[in-house]
Parts: structure tokens; C-alpha cells; sequence
């Protein structure tokens, strides 16, 4: 007997719970964010990435009664988290990089006001900053830190890994329909069709 039914369940399953747990990170990331940080992005791209997973479980779980649906969606539903772990692995070494030139600046600065080379104001720190950018190639001081976006990514990275690892495991093996004997038309010795066999 065909384990599809129940392998197509298990994966939907998991491709559910791997969007859920897509927004729930994504969540944690637009709750932590600091001020200044589009955390909206975050939580567009994790709902929309969950959505897609959904869609894919969805279409898994039609597979017993529609092959082709459920094949796009067990196929689609194992490639996207490849996918996602690729993007999220891209991401995660800008992020850090951004929070340690961050952190190296920001710091330099509060030690220059501590042994009082520098005034604590807004107009002396972005003279302070500006300072700084020859250092990073001309580029803007980050004005937050994105260590947290980082740790998310990471995560999200090692999840989607995880799920890929569950889905390849537990994609269902829809066997073809074989003819049988006993399904064909008998045929007499001349070739002719035996209606009755």
C-alpha cells in the first residue's frame, strides 16, 4: 500500500511549521529593532516567504487526489527553503559587518568624550562620524547596530537548512500506475481482443 497520503501530510506539516516559525522570527526581529531601523522589511519578507510555504503545504496536501498540484507543491515546497537559506546566508555577513563598524565608531566616539577630546553634542558626534568615513570608503556611519538582524538571519539560516534537511527526508514516493495483467484485455492466440477475458 502507498504511503502518499500519510508522507504528503507529514510534509505539509512541516512546511507549515517552518512558515510559522519564518514569521515568528521575523516577528522578534520588528519587535527588537532599534529606533531608526526599518524593521518593516523584516516582517514583509518573513510573511511573505510563510505564505509561500503555506501555498506549498496546501498543494502537498492535494496530492492523493491531485498528483500534479501535489508534486508542484511537494517539489516547490522542498526547493524554497534552499532557496530562503541562501538569501538569509547572503545577508547575514553585511549585517555584522554594518554592526561592527557600528560598534567600532560609536565606542571611539563616547572614549574621545570621556577623556574630553570631543563635546557631547549632535553637531560634534556627526563631525566625529563624518570623520570616520574615509575609514569605510566613503560610505555612511550606520546609526544602529544591526547585530540583532544579524542573529536573526543566522537562525532563520539554520532553520530553513533544518527544513530542507525534514522535507527531502519526508517527500512522499508516488509510485506510476504499472498495468497489470489482470487490468488488460485478454487476447486470443489470432491477436483479437477477448471481450469476455
Amino acid at each position: 500500500m502507498s504511503n502518499t497520503p500519510r508522507s504528503s501530510f507529514r510534509a505539509a506539516v512541516i512546511m507549515f511549521l517552518y512558515g510559522g516559525i519564518v514569521v515568528g522570527l521575523s516577528s522578534l526581529a520588528f519587535v527588537i529593532a532599534p529606533e531608526g531601523a526599518n524593521a518593516s522589511t523584516a516582517l514583509i519578507m518573513g510573511g511573505a516567504s510563510a505564505f509561500l510555504m503555506v501555498v506549498m503545504g496546501v498543494l502537498a496536501l492535494l496530492l492523493p487526489r491531485n498528483r500534479k498540484a501535489g508534486m508542484v507543491g511537494i517539489h516547490l515546497g522542498l526547493l524554497l527553503p534552499l532557496l530562503f537559506a541562501v538569501a538569509f546566508f547572503m545577508r547575514i555577513s553585511a549585517n555584522y559587518q554594518s554592526a561592527g563598524v557600528h560598534s567600532y565608531f560609536y565606542s571611539a566616539y563616547e572614549q574621545a568624550v570621556n577623556e574630553g577630546e570631543v563635546a557631547d553634542t549632535f553637531e560634534a558626534r556627526n563631525a566625529f562620524l563624518d570623520g570616520g568615513r574615509n575609514a569605510v570608503g566613503g560610505e555612511e556611519i550606520p546609526e544602529y547596530s544591526k547585530a540583532y538582524l544579524g542573529q536573526i538571519l543566522t537562525l532563520l539560516f539554520g532553520v530553513s537548512l533544518g527544513a530542507f534537511a525534514l522535507l527531502l527526508g519526508a517527500r512522499p514516493t508516488v509510485q506510476a500506475a504499472e498495468a497489470t495483467h489482470d487490468q488488460q484485455p485478454a487476447k486470443e492466440a489470432d491477436g483479437s481482443i477477448d471481450p469476455f477475458g
